[in-house]
């Protein structure tokens, strides 16, 4: 497993969560689907939705270990299966598309035709989805020290209240920037996205084949 001193891994925690939610991304969709909601209601199913977020992520971190004894998931495997799913997304991103990953077309209709939005389809999968589940367990998978336990969850509110800012915002956001803008920020974070899978993949094969030549040699 990669060695972290405390700055490079709240770098890693906070550029990998930053990127894969991106709430730059999420913001049409946030005022889409509060169309014709009041300033107080839509406020309101944003709080909703960033509570619901912050829940989602904190239990999956610290019940992470939990479910890979469950079902005899070596967090190797988990560091490369969640690395390949982030790299799919991360390619999306780098086509200016929103992954189907996050939130499909039917959820995101669904939510066009709901009164209350903030915990579906807003908090989980819009703003919280697969991919920031994943990255959030590969992130606690590789905190061997409680120092990097508090870093991790530390990021989680961190993100998830920047995400709340930006929505907040996101009306304003939007005139400024614009659709292109939009465009090349989610490309940015689509890079960033898939060098961290990367990472993550390769995390995941190099203990794995330390493993492999160990008892290769050890068979001679």
């Amino acid at each position: 497993m990669t060695s972290y001193n405390f700055s490079a891994f709240a770098l890693l925690c906070l550029s990998s969560l930053l990127a894969i939610i991106n709430p730059l991304t999420t913001a049409p969709l946030y005022l889409s689907i509060t169309d014709g909601h009041s300033p107080r209601e839509r406020e309101r199913a944003l709080r909703t939705a960033i509570v619901t977020g912050i829940t989602v992520l904190v239990a999956f971190a610290l019940l992470g270990g939990a479910i890979f004894a469950m079902f005899g998931i070596t967090i190797h495997a988990f560091r490369i299966a969640g690395g390949l799913i982030l790299f799919g997304i991360g390619l999306d991103m780098l086509q200016a598309k929103r992954s189907r990953v996050r939130a499909t077309a039917e959820e995101v209709q669904e939510g066009l035709e709901k009164e209350d939005v903030g915990v579906t389809p807003l908090g989980v999968p819009m703003i919280v989805g697969p991919g920031s589940i994943t990255t959030v367990m590969v992130l606690m998978g590789n905190a061997a020290a409680m120092w990097q336990v508090f870093v991790v969850l530390g990021s989680v509110f961190v993100i998830l209240g920047f995400t709340y800012a930006v929505l907040f915002q996101a009306p304003r956001i939007l005139n400024v920037i614009g659709s292109t803008g939009i465009n090349v920020m989610t490309r940015l974070m689509g890079l960033l996205v898939a060098v961290i899978a990367v990472q993550f993949v390769v995390d995941g094969i190099r203990p794995l084949l330390v493993e492999i030549m160990r008892a290769a040699a050890g068979g001679v």
